[in-house]
């Protein structure tokens, strides 16, 4: 039992400041996502995603996805906002301070070098890479 609980801790952490989530993420993998097909486009446009989370707070969602609806939904609302961390809740909220940041919500849990991403509202949870 012991043995179980130091594997499993070493395995997924929490991450501890807002310097290890700034960068570039990719979405590696999808890892669990909604079964209704009319999902497909956003799971199609997150599929080629990166999110970055710069160190003066500005957020941009990028895609190679050519979805004119994935980025009408999605990278036409998300770019130009700001992102903040809630450790206690190991929460990055995105938005404005105006909007009291509810434009998305990203779950994360560390994952050895790696980060996975729970969009909990979508059902989508990836597998995210730094990318630099």
């Amino acid at each position: 039992l012991i043995f179980l609980l130091i594997l499993s801790s070493s395995v997924f952490g929490q991450v501890n400041n807002e310097t290890e989530l700034t960068g570039k993420w990719k979405v590696e993998k999808i890892l669990k996502k909604p079964t209704n097909p009319q999902f497909k486009p956003l799971i199609d446009g997150f599929e080629q995603s990166t999110f970055n989370f710069k160190a003066n707070k500005d957020f941009e969602l990028t895609t190679t996805n050519s979805s004119k609806l994935f980025k009408m939904m999605m990278t036409e609302v998300l770019n130009g906002t700001k992102w903040k961390f809630v450790k206690e809740k190991q929460l990055i909220k995105i938005g404005t301070e105006k909007d009291g940041y509810t434009s998305m919500g990203i779950f994360v849990k560390k994952e050895n070098q790696n980060l996975r991403f729970n969009l909990d509202e979508s059902g989508l949870t990836f597998l995210m890479k730094k990318t630099d």
